[in-house]
């Protein structure tokens, strides 16, 4: 059902990338999903549904890589020190 609906699973939540709503002013577009767990309680089962949202760049990482390069050797910082502080931890979504 999730395919045919077109929804794609990032970690636990589900999002579906064919009604993203774009923000041309930031170059972002953000997706529509949600985020469903069964809990197991004592009287039955117990189902929680919460709304969530992704926002995705429109640019590709390559060039937030290379803007993050330029900005730092711009200040005279360390530019790998920059984009892994930058990095480290974010979810990079592919075509």
């Amino acid at each position: 059902m999730m395919r045919t609906l077109r929804f794609e699973t990032i970690g636990p939540k589900s999002f579906n990338p064919a009604n993203a709503h774009s923000l041309d002013a930031h170059n972002v577009k953000v997706w529509p999903g949600f985020d469903a767990r069964l809990i197991m309680k004592e009287r039955g089962a117990l189902l929680n549904v919460d709304v969530a949202f992704r926002v995705v760049r429109l640019d590709s990482a390559l060039n937030y890589l290379n803007t993050l390069r330029d900005q730092a050797e711009k200040r005279g910082g360390d530019w790998q020190e920059a984009i892994s502080a930058a990095m480290v931890g974010c979810t990079v979504v592919t075509k």
